[in-house]
């Protein structure tokens, strides 16, 4: 990559800087959304509940919690690293793509939150979760097929990735995990897909 004054070119044109920019300003606001706009909600989903996935989770088994919110693994499962760049109650405030282990974990959980952005950066982001797990491991997803359905209007502007179970294997046949459990679910206000990856 040449530099031209404050400009950055690539072989295709001065799209560098302009990327940069985009992916970070996409970042703020998700952060500002999610720190001061969106609320948790406390009805129940049938498949991706906190309380149902953490029953699946033995005692020696480590997870890493990737959005953790509020955090709410913590009082449920005995090994838990939670991250969310927007999140105070986070072990680690940070985004997946920023983050790095000492340690691999045997689980993950994304519930709602790689939702956002391209094909790319969805991509990337999950390329870095599943760069933290173990050969033997397992993934449990809940995905917003791309509906803006917040109770905040805010939620109009945020980049919501279109999900499908289809595009999701896609992704699992990448990473040499089976996708297993596909379920479309709600909570009495929204729909949400629900799927589980296993390595082994």
């Amino acid at each position: 990559m040449e530099q031209h004054g404050d400009k950055y070119h690539t072989g295709t044109g001065p799209l560098y800087h302009i990327y940069f920019w985009i992916i970070m300003h996409d970042q703020q606001y998700l952060n500002d959304y999610f720190r001061n706009h969106w609320k948790p909600s406390l009805d129940a989903y049938t498949y991706s509940a906190y309380e149902v996935i953490a029953k699946n989770i033995q005692p020696h088994e480590w997870l890493l919690d990737v959005g953790c919110g509020y955090n709410p693994f913590k009082t449920l499962v005995s090994h838990v690293v939670g991250l969310d760049p927007a999140m105070d109650a986070a072990d680690f405030q940070v985004t997946i793509e920023d983050f790095y282990a000492t340690r691999l974990f045997d689980v993950a959980t994304c519930l709602g939150s790689l939702n956002f952005g391209d094909d790319a950066v969805v991509g990337r982001q999950i390329n870095k979760m599943v760069s933290h797990l173990k050969p033997c491991s397992r993934v449990y997803w809940r995905l917003n097929p791309g509906r803006r359905d917040h109770a905040s209007e805010k939620c109009q502007g945020v980049p919501f990735y279109p999900w499908s179970h289809r595009r999701l294997q896609d992704f699992a046949e990448l990473h040499d995990f089976r996708q297993i459990n596909e379920q479309t679910e709600t909570n009495g206000r929204v729909v949400r897909l629900y799927a589980e990856w296993h390595r082994s």
